[in-house]
């Protein structure tokens, strides 16, 4: 995994607004996570990413079996969806 402190739009070529959005995309795990999607928001690439994220996440016909734990995840990233999709 590349941290967002090791990337220099130099040596990559990426621009400030990428590495704007990967800041808004790294989870910092003091931060609780609902929190963390709220502040993605902000930003309307990482808002991209991340509902794309969720979404492939979320499709429970990607995994061989569908325990508690995946149902549970699945509820947590319908309602991350539900704030990134909220007009608030």
């Amino acid at each position: 995994m590349i941290l967002v402190k090791q990337l220099r739009v130099a040596e990559f070529g990426f621009g400030e607004n990428i590495i704007t959005a990967l800041r808004f995309l790294t989870h910092d795990d003091a931060v609780p996570y609902m929190d963390y999607v709220r502040e993605i928001k902000k930003n309307p690439i990482a808002k991209a990413v991340k509902l794309a994220d969720l979404r492939h996440n979320s499709d429970l016909t990607r995994l061989d079996v569908i325990d508690e734990k995946a149902k549970q995840r699945v509820e947590k990233y319908e309602q991350a969806i539900g704030i990134l999709t909220s007009e608030i």
